[in-house]
């Protein structure tokens, strides 16, 4: 028997409406979407990213704001736009209270199975609306479906360019050398001198010869001095000898520790889906460059991590924290999972308290040198 499977959609959470669709619908089945007008035009990506003919979805839309919080005229506009010959399966995560409530009223007087889809546990919970809490009849059913990174963010009507990216520069064992010249401080003063006039001078360049860095031909330029002695230091071999390309300059002003994260994240957390160097933006007339350092997929949960080797000051923390905390609010959505990782130390945890109060998980120097701390941070996830 075909069905007709029911979401709330809202813009801060089409996640939910996404994996229950993926979990229940079948040839023949339809979708019919429940929003207030400020969200309907999330429907239109969400369904496309499903793949499913735009002429099996029905639209109940609350256009007027009253409408939108008023139990009794969001129950009759649902009402109006329903039949007792169709059977229901309803998903009543998503929206506010008063939404849930009022669908779970109206379609108690229908052909209805009641469902809600937890997206933090990954499960499905159906349910029964009766007199009787103490039969246990809730079941909890696992999600089996697996997203991708490109679908959460097609579902959340995001343009991305994960088919674009470049492949890291370093392997696992490449990466963790470099992360140990850092974090056991074997990098002196001199050398970073070098990484600076890399990161200020020559970051985003196309390519830079060493030899004429090491000894400039052009005003212009700014001397990087014993650059070739440098990189033989850090046993960093450029993919064209004596050049550095753009993307091994990127590798060298920072880059190395979001490819330690990245291979991290990917042999101990073993994710569904990752990528490093993601740019995402939203579908609007308004552009802006959001990169995600690196962003990963684990059980349908979504992860984005901010790289930052080093942190000069609070006030430079505090503005990658509000960056990070917009980007999940504006853009990602409550099922995104925020984190700083920094070899900055916080022996006094002032700055782990500002991330937690913001929603965000900071691994400091310390939870990134020891083990057990950081087998921590990484369970969770």
């Amino acid at each position: 028997m075909s069905k007709t499977l029911v979401n709330i959609i809202t813009r801060e959470h089409p996640i939910a409406a996404y994996l229950f669709v993926k979990e229940y619908f079948e040839e023949g089945d339809r979708l019919l979407f429940v929003s207030a007008n400020d969200s309907f035009d999330c429907i239109t990506p969400l369904v496309k990213v499903l793949k499913i003919d735009p002429s099996l979805v029905q639209r109940i839309v609350l256009r007027r704001i009253a409408d939108s919080y008023t139990y009794e005229r969001i129950c009759r506009t649902i009402n109006n736009g329903v039949n007792q010959e169709t059977q229901y399966y309803v998903n009543l995560a998503g929206g506010s209270r008063y939404m849930a409530l009022s669908v779970q009223h109206v379609f108690s007087n229908y052909n209805s199975i009641f469902f809600y889809t937890q997206t933090q546990q990954n499960i499905i919970v159906r349910t029964i609306f009766d007199n009787s809490i103490y039969d246990n009849d809730d079941q909890i059913i696992p999600i089996k479906y697996k997203m991708n990174l490109a679908e959460y963010f097609d579902a959340y009507g995001l343009s991305h360019d994960l088919e674009n990216l470049e492949p890291p520069i370093s392997d696992e064992t490449k990466a963790r050398q470099m992360f140990n010249l850092f974090a056991k401080q074997q990098i002196r003063s001199n050398e970073y001198r070098i990484l600076d006039v890399l990161r200020e001078k020559y970051r985003g360049w196309k390519y830079l010869k060493i030899a004429e860095a090491e000894q400039p031909v052009k005003e212009s330029m700014t001397t990087v001095p014993n650059l070739g002695k440098f990189l033989d230091f850090i046993k960093f071999i450029p993919k064209e000898e004596g050049v550095l390309s753009q993307q091994e300059l990127e590798y060298l002003t920072g880059g190395w520790f979001e490819e330690y994260v990245y291979h991290l994240i990917k042999t101990v957390v073993q994710p569904d889906d990752i990528a490093m160097g993601v740019r995402i933006d939203g579908c609007t007339d308004i552009k802006h460059n959001n990169e995600l350092d690196v962003c990963f997929i684990k059980n349908n949960q979504m992860h984005v991590i901010e790289c930052k080797s080093g942190i000069s000051s609070e006030s430079m923390f505090n503005e990658i924290v509000y960056k990070v905390s917009a980007l999940k609010e504006v853009l990602l959505g409550v099922d995104c999972n925020s984190y700083i990782f920094s070899l900055k130390k916080d022996p006094t945890g002032d700055l782990k308290k500002i991330a937690t109060y913001m929603g965000i998980t900071f691994c400091d120097y310390e939870c990134l040198t020891r083990e057990d701390k950081l087998r921590k941070v990484l369970q969770k996830m």
